[in-house]
């Protein structure tokens, strides 16, 4: 039997690449200086940036599909890929208003770069250990107050729905990707319902806690909103120039310059 090597970024090298990436966006600053946002190089700069930062999107589609064939590569890709288009963005706003509605979605993109590297590197090993809890040390004992009645009429319902919405899955190890909420919306939601439901009769997010139950919704929400103000960001500097320029002169390539003289 041949096994095949998963790519894999090991907490060490996360921290060595957040720590080379600041320093080498530092270094960027001091030899060439805080370029304009609006500047020819500034415009650059967010245009690799921006198509660099599709990646982790991209990650998340394929992994929330069922599409992708290797997750640990995507999410290698996504963590470099995204540093490199951080590193642009951060050249780009470099010297602009950073206490703006664009300087709110640099911020979401700086969360999110610290975050997710505590989320991987220390959150992700409370994952592991929640999961493989010695059963003699932690136990696996059910709640107290467990209908256990109520639990197999909840799985035979998840069953049964899981007929309609995707019956070569097995009930205790499906939860709906985003080809099941595209193609079936309805039956997903109510799939997921019961398994939260669920989730919440047996006391999964209470073992788990409130860090580990939420930080990694947290990190999903806070990148649809960076993704939104992104893309508002771009529609503005593109097709609202005029507005985004206000009294000043239009120092960047756009396609028209509404809104001026509404400020």
């Amino acid at each position: 039997m041949t096994s095949q090597v998963r790519p894999d970024l090991p907490n060490q090298g996360l921290y060595a690449l957040l720590a080379i990436s600041s320093l080498i966006l530092l270094l960027s600053l001091y030899f060439f200086g805080a370029q304009s946002p609006g500047s020819p190089a500034g415009q650059w700069a967010a245009t690799f940036g921006a198509i660099a930062l599709l990646v982790p999107l991209v990650f998340s589609l394929l992994k929330r599909s069922g599409y992708s064939a290797s997750p640990p590569f995507w999410f290698v890709a996504h963590v470099l890929i995204a540093s490199l288009g951080a590193w642009f963005i951060m050249l780009h706003a470099a010297g602009g208003d950073w206490f703006s509605p664009p300087g709110i979605v640099l911020l979401l993109m700086m969360f999110l770069l610290v975050q997710g590297v505590l989320l991987r590197a220390s959150v992700s090993e409370r994952f592991s250990g929640l999961f493989a809890r010695n059963s003699i040390v932690l136990g696996f004992a059910k709640p107290e107050a467990l209908d256990k009645r109520a639990l197999g009429e909840i799985i035979k319902a998840k069953q049964t729905l899981l007929v309609s919405l995707d019956p070569a899955e097995a009930e205790a190890l499906f939860s709906p990707t985003l080809r099941h909420w595209l193609i079936h919306p309805a039956l997903s939601l109510r799939y997921q319902a019961l398994a939260n439901k669920e989730a919440a009769m047996v006391g999964a997010r209470q073992g788990a806690g409130v860090l580990l139950a939420w930080s990694r919704r947290i990190h999903m929400l806070a990148a649809l909103l960076f993704y939104l103000g992104l893309l508002a960001h771009i529609i503005v500097v593109l097709f609202f120039a005029g507005y985004a320029a206000g009294d000043g002169d239009i120092g960047w390539w756009y396609i028209t310059d509404w809104g001026r003289g509404t400020h």
